[in-house]
């Protein structure tokens, strides 16, 4: 069970994502280098503050595959789908200023309400945004240009004491104390003279959601674009067959393009969804609807019925999304590859200190089924990192872990990462950023290559063993007082006096889970060293002798 099955609703709405950009530029973590208005980027004031605005549910589909409204009146249609801000705003939070494409939404609680007892709540695990798209608008430039979507659990919710709505009380029955979310963000506005900065467009789906199921992929099919010319003009989107309804379940909110930021779609003419065996004429399973309307009633989701030989070719047959042309022409802009597999980790951003130990959990699919007993190569990646200088990935001591593993009956592998302290090869920038490729053979197609993104990001910070003086902290706040403005003017954070005059605010914030969206600081870019030994000399008064 995920957001793609049944019951689940639809929403669609504008978001407000407002990070600081000071720190995107590495080399402005030198302290000889002056912050000007040519390296302060777009948004420099930035809060790191992450909310939805004005969202609503547009459709809803019950366990029955009916479709709300159309298929009748139900009051969840119309219901806000609110971030509550409690007990302040959720923090947008890069991992790296050299890997800002994993960026992850902390301390997010989402409410769905018709009314003050008829509504359910929950808890967004942290994840990080994927397949970011930077196609997305057709001859678009930069982040206004780009779209990305975040999937991941609602944990921990709870229920209105007078659910009214027969949809909820079904999700309810289905998926009580957990549910699956998915959204997708693009239009986002950069411009700092606009009236909508920093606001963008999002659509999204919420339904059931079980134990067993990785919480920020589908346990399904990856639809990929094609390598060869004529390049397709969508990006990756993902499938599933459900066997007990008869569906096949197709959601490509992330991949088809548009006209201009948060717009319509240009004419793709028709677009199908098939089964598309290599040697044999393409199985039309029905048309797919990309107007803009629809995506936003539906987030790019549609079902098509199959019958149970079509859902038995599908076990061994590439499912894709074909465009018919005018003169009759089937091109092939989405498919699985011809092995039909796609192998994805559960948690893809970790944070790491000298000596932790972390387990990674990968799952290897074939045409939507565990694969087992396939062997899976590990080896550092650093192709997507950037900007460079300085190094990435170096040394390698800083991260070891087993070079091979086997998936077991359920199709998944496990492997550790031991973090050691890189000794500051970046010199003003903490620790060092990794990342970890998962490479699977029968997974390379050279006509239908796999996500780029697929591998795992490690930040390995630095020991600090430093005596807790003023002297020895100064540099560490003091940099943060230079890249992060808005931090700065609620505490002027290299000026001993304000500190000591508020000992018992920064042992608080510095105190919370690293999940609480008041966790200073916001960034999460402080070492476990570092922090303690600021919470160390805040212990002791905050002396500066």
């Amino acid at each position: 069970m995920s957001y793609l099955d049944v019951p689940r609703l639809h929403f669609a709405g504008t978001f407000i994502a407002n990070p600081s950009t000071i720190n995107n530029t590495p080399s402005n973590f030198d302290p000889s280098v002056p912050i000007t208005y040519q390296n302060e980027a777009w948004n420099p004031n930035g809060n790191a503050a992450w909310t939805f605005l004005n969202c609503q549910v547009r459709s809803a589909v019950n366990a029955a595959g009916q479709v709300y409204p159309t298929s009748g009146p139900d009051p969840v249609i119309g219901a806000a789908v609110l971030s509550t801000d409690q007990p302040v705003a959720a923090k947008l939070v890069d991992l790296d200023t050299q890997q800002q494409g994993v960026s992850q939404i902390w301390g997010l609680h989402i409410k769905v309400a018709i009314s003050e007892t008829d509504y359910f709540e929950g808890d967004f695990r942290v994840v990080c945004f994927n397949d970011i798209n930077f196609s997305r608008v057709v001859n678009g430039v930069g982040d206004s240009g780009a779209s990305a979507y975040y999937q991941s659990f609602l944990d921990n919710v709870t229920w209105g004491s007078q659910l009214s709505s027969p949809f909820l009380k079904e999700l309810q029955s289905a998926s009580p104390t957990r549910l699956s979310i998915k959204f997708v963000v693009d239009g986002y506005n950069d411009d700092s003279n606009s009236l909508e900065f920093t606001q963008g467009r999002v659509v999204g789906t919420i339904g059931p959601a079980r134990a067993n199921e990785p919480p920020n992929f589908v346990l399904g099919r990856s639809l990929r674009p094609p390598a060869t010319p004529p390049n397709s003009v969508l990006w990756f989107g993902y499938a599933r067959v459900d066997v007990a309804r008869q569906k096949v379940l197709v959601d490509l909110g992330n991949s088809i393009p548009t006209t201009s930021p948060g717009g319509p779609p240009p004419n793709l003419g028709a677009l199908i969804v098939a089964i598309n065996p290599s040697s044999k004429n393409p199985i039309v399973l029905g048309s797919y609807g990309y107007s803009e309307s629809t995506y936003l009633e539906k987030a790019g989701i549609q079902e098509y019925d199959v019958t149970p030989e079509q859902i038995k070719m599908l076990a061994t047959t590439p499912l894709g999304v074909l465009q018919s042309t005018p003169q009759g022409q089937l091109n092939v802009l989405l498919q699985e590859g011809q092995n039909g597999t796609y192998i994805n980790a559960t948690q893809q951003v970790y944070r790491m200190n000298p000596g932790d130990v972390e387990t990674v959990e990968l799952i290897a699919l074939q045409f939507g089924e565990p694969a087992p007993g396939q062997k899976i190569s590990l080896q550092l990646f650093g192709d997507q990192f950037g900007p460079t200088p300085p190094p990435v990935c170096t040394p390698t001591s800083g991260l070891t872990f087993l070079k091979k593993v086997t998936t077991g009956p359920d199709g998944r592998a496990s492997f550790q990462m031991t973090a050691a302290a890189p000794n500051n090869p970046r010199k003003f920038i903490d620790g060092q950023i990794y990342g970890v490729q998962y490479i699977w053979g029968k997974d390379a197609d050279s006509n239908f290559p796999a996500d780029p993104n697929e591998y795992v990001n490690v930040l390995v910070f630095d020991s600090f063993q430093k005596a807790p003086t003023w002297a020895n902290l100064k540099p560490i706040l003091d940099q943060y007082a230079k890249l992060y403005p808005f931090m700065d003017s609620i505490f002027q954070l290299n000026d001993p006096a304000v500190i000591q005059q508020n000992i018992a605010a920064f042992k608080m914030v510095l105190n919370f889970a690293d999940t609480d969206p008041r966790y200073m600081p916001v960034t999460r870019d402080m070492s476990r060293d570092k922090r303690q030994r600021i919470l160390d000399w805040l212990n002791k008064g905050a002396p500066t002798s």
